[in-house]
């Protein structure tokens, strides 16, 4: 097959041009030849870029390629194909483009790359269906050419994620063997997107969430996709709150996403805690659909009991439960002379009556209530929300039987 005269794509045309591709891979001859097998058939140039837009070939027949951009991510404004999309790009007046995504070989290897066609006027409808072809086709041959490379970083990713390492060093070796640059910490996310398959998912949240910082690992864990937010400081949590919200809302309702359920795990100081910020995460996801119902987006950090109850924590773990929830409290009657937490138990043992409070006290009314929203600023909880009673009634009472022992 040599061309296809005036865009024309007729089905024994591409019958040999998917035979020629399947030679070319075969034969060795790389994405080079399979870039230029695209640019014969279709009488334009062809950009082969990797998954993260790094230039792997260019081909074709155009008199000035140096006019062509040096990467087509900038022209599809975060509109990235996924599996089996074909997207149409408008350079300038004289010059169209389409471009397809380079299948993995399984959901969980998401996409290896992106193919490009450019034509001058508008591209043809067939040229689509050859580029699919020959898009698959290098797909397949950038796994067969880095599919070592390509597993090791999804065997690091696996088990960076789900089985953890003994220490920060094995950590960045490990990383480092599989080629894979770390941060000094993350906190880890975990979406859960409905309407959409996890690869092409993953594409979508990895357009939305680059620009933040975000690794979106190569892998699909029981459906969901992981996300990774560097964090040098904690007010990078903050960040990553955001931008997850900002991809859910700008996402739901495109691409046929019909709802997206996000949950968000701790931030611990160490690189090997990421994967204790993961199992967070995936807890955030399964807690906060149950209570919060389906497109909510939850923090581990704002489970507090349930997420105890959930994991049927020890003795010791209800205990530091209470004390990272009342702490902050005692530490500041320690430093101020004051008597919060006592006022704290005493509110809750009288049924909340702020008269019999500040009677028991020996104090006027307006000091309690003037107490209770110290105490309600300091602990950084709402003393009328349910939710944030039972977590501060629970660790009251937790506290009192650990003291009593």
């Amino acid at each position: 097959m040599t061309g296809v005269p005036s865009g024309s794509t007729s089905g024994e045309d591409l019958a040999k041009l998917a035979e020629r591709a399947a030679r070319i891979i075969t034969g060795g001859a790389g994405i080079k030849a399979l870039a230029q097998l695209l640019a014969d058939a279709t009488g334009g140039d062809v950009l082969v870029e990797d998954e993260r837009w790094h230039h792997l070939a260019l081909a074709g027949h155009g008199a000035d390629r140096s006019a062509l951009p040096p990467s087509i991510a900038p022209y599809l404004n975060a509109h990235r194909p996924s599996d089996g999309e074909v997207v149409p790009v408008k350079i300038d007046e004289r010059t169209h483009a389409l471009c397809a995504s380079m299948p993995g070989g399984s959901a969980a290897d998401g996409i290896c790359g992106y193919v490009t066609v450019f034509v001058r006027g508008k591209a043809h409808a067939g040229f689509g269906t050859a580029l699919r072809i020959v898009a698959s086709a290098a797909g397949v041959e950038c796994l067969r050419r880095g599919g070592g490379k390509s597993n090791a970083r999804r065997a690091f990713w696996e088990r960076f994620l789900t089985k953890g390492f003994p220490d920060a060093g094995a950590v960045r070796d490990d990383a480092t063997n599989a080629g894979v640059t770390l941060a000094p910490s993350y906190v880890a996310v975990v979406f859960d997107v409905e309407g959409v398959q996890p690869a092409a998912a993953r594409e979508l949240l990895n357009a939305q969430l680059e620009p933040a910082g975000a690794v979106l690992p190569p892998l699909a864990l029981g459906g969901h996709v992981p996300a990774l937010f560097p964090i040098r400081h904690q007010a990078d949590v903050a960040r990553a709150r955001q931008a997850a919200a900002h991809a859910m809302r700008d996402l739901t309702g495109t691409r046929d996403i019909r709802a997206i359920t996000c949950g968000i795990g701790g931030h611990h100081a160490d690189v090997p805690d990421a994967t204790r910020s993961f199992a967070e995460a995936r807890q955030a996801l399964a807690l906060g659909r149950r209570l919060n119902g389906k497109a909510s987006l939850t923090q581990f950090a704002d489970l507090r009991l349930h997420a105890l109850l959930y994991g049927g924590g020890d003795k010791d773990a209800f205990g530091r439960f209470a004390d990272a929830t009342l702490e902050p409290l005692a530490a500041y009657d320690r430093k101020h002379k004051t008597d919060l937490l006592k006022t704290l138990r005493l509110y809750f043992d009288v049924g909340e009556n702020v008269k019999e409070a500040a009677e028991r006290l020996s104090v006027h009314r307006h000091t309690i209530f003037y107490r209770l929203n110290q105490i309600a600023q300091i602990l950084k909880v709402d003393l009328h929300a349910p939710k944030d009673q039972l977590a501060v009634r629970a660790a009251l009472a937790i506290r009192q039987m650990h003291s009593e022992e």
